[in-house]
């Protein structure tokens, strides 16, 4: 019986209260999307100071950082995780390269099955220092010019110290990914300086050929 007069009483309310419901959750999503999105531009608006770069804001896609950094284009934006991770959203960089050899080239974070493929010989581009081979898988078109790429220490040492988690260079693009959110300066100009200096080592790849002799018998 109270329950019949309970929606007697719900039937007499006027029809624009049903409406509040919906109202107060799009409001709420609302408030909450623009205070992540503020939030966002000011960590973008630190980083771009420190490192000389400037923010496009931008509504519908992700905004970003972009400027010239070492000499380089870069652009800083958000994306999706590339693999299972708890962290949904990543940090991406992307900046111009040469190329001139026209290589392609993919490292990426090493997980259990990499280890294991390894591990019966089934490996991929091995480089030689046992810190970065643990880390990444690395493949390319041209395993040579890669090894010869990362016979630098310190280049080596910059991406491990930087936490780059993987990378892909197509055509004249280099793509890092970090896999978190950048939200420390100091973090992302270290960044930075390990993907443009992967660049430049990339730039100045060249194939080692050595032009065939022919001699001539003069008897």
């Amino acid at each position: 019986m109270a329950l019949v007069k309970l929606l007697e009483a719900l039937g007499r309310l006027p029809a624009e209260i049903w409406l509040l419901p919906p109202i107060v959750i799009l409001a709420t999503v609302t408030a909450i999307g623009l205070m992540l999105r503020s939030s966002r531009l000011r960590r973008f608006r630190a980083i771009a100071d420190r490192t000389g770069l400037e923010v496009k804001a931008k509504i519908f896609d992700a905004s970003e950082v972009r400027g010239t950094f070492r000499g380089r284009a870069l652009v800083m934006t958000t994306a999706s995780s590339r693999r299972p991770t708890w962290r949904k959203t990543w940090t991406l960089v992307t900046v111009d390269v040469k190329n001139p050899e026209f290589i392609t080239l993919h490292l990426d974070h090493q997980d259990v099955m990499d280890t294991l493929l390894a591990s019966v010989g089934m490996s991929d581009i091995r480089i030689g220092d046992e810190a970065f081979d643990r880390q990444f898988v690395i493949r390319s078109n041209e395993p040579d010019l890669v090894k010869q790429l990362f016979q630098s220490a310190e280049l080596r040492e910059g991406l491990l110290r930087a936490g780059v988690d993987r990378v892909d260079l197509i055509g004249s693009k280099l793509h890092a990914y970090y896999t978190r959110e950048e939200r420390d300066p100091e973090h992302a100009e270290l960044f930075f300086t390990a993907v443009t200096r992967l660049a430049e080592g990339i730039d100045a790849l060249e194939h080692d050929d050595v032009p065939e002799i022919i001699r001539v018998d003069r008897r």
